[in-house]
């Protein structure tokens, strides 16, 4: 939210409201409410490892932990991303974590099949001493393959920041940012 609301605030609509949780915009949780249109709009880091400021660790909940917390309906969306932080980590450990995270994803759909999971791919622009697009690109190579026959949609980031003319960071330019919120938004409202 904090991310989205810096970065494409003129395409937020006016009525979503950023609700003050004295959380660290880094690493949440934050909420967001838009009351006409019955909109609550959660976020929060995934848990360990994460590199960011100070955060207290209760603060740092795991992705399958929050999934499995969740009921679902045909109005709840379940949208992660999940890649950068493990670049300095070995392959199998990155695996064990989208391995356990499937497993709660496929148990939400057999509760609920009318949930909707969406899934923000990797992004090119990883170049520093923690990793690269190579690295980058295996880790999102191993997150398409973990959740392949499952019914989630995937926001296929790496197509776009690849042949972007924006400068080439892991944080992509805003104009992209809009470009996977239009995206995310044709699964979320397909009409």
């Amino acid at each position: 939210l904090f991310y989205l609301r810096k970065t494409v605030t003129s395409s937020l609509p006016p009525a979503l409201k950023l609700m003050n949780l004295h959380t660290s915009g880094q690493s949440g949780p934050l909420l967001a409410v838009d009351t006409g249109n019955n909109v609550v709009l959660r976020w929060r880091a995934h848990g360990l490892p994460i590199r960011t400021l100070k955060v207290p660790r209760v603060r740092l909940h795991y992705i399958a932990n929050e999934i499995d917390g969740l009921a679902g309906d045909a109005y709840t969306v379940v949208a992660f991303n999940l890649w950068a932080h493990f670049t300095t980590f070995p392959l199998a450990t990155f695996v064990r974590r989208v391995a356990i995270i499937r497993e709660a994803v496929r148990s939400l759909l057999r509760r609920s099949p009318q949930t909707l999971v969406v899934i923000k791919s990797a992004n090119t622009g990883y170049k520093d001493v923690y990793g690269s697009d190579w690295l980058s690109l295996q880790l999102d190579t191993v997150l398409r393959r973990m959740f392949q026959g499952l019914p989630v949609a995937f926001i296929d980031v790496w197509q776009m920041t690849s042949c972007h003319y924006t400068p080439d960071q892991i944080h992509p330019q805003p104009v992209v940012i809009k470009n996977e919120v239009d995206l995310f938004l044709s699964f979320v409202c397909p009409q």
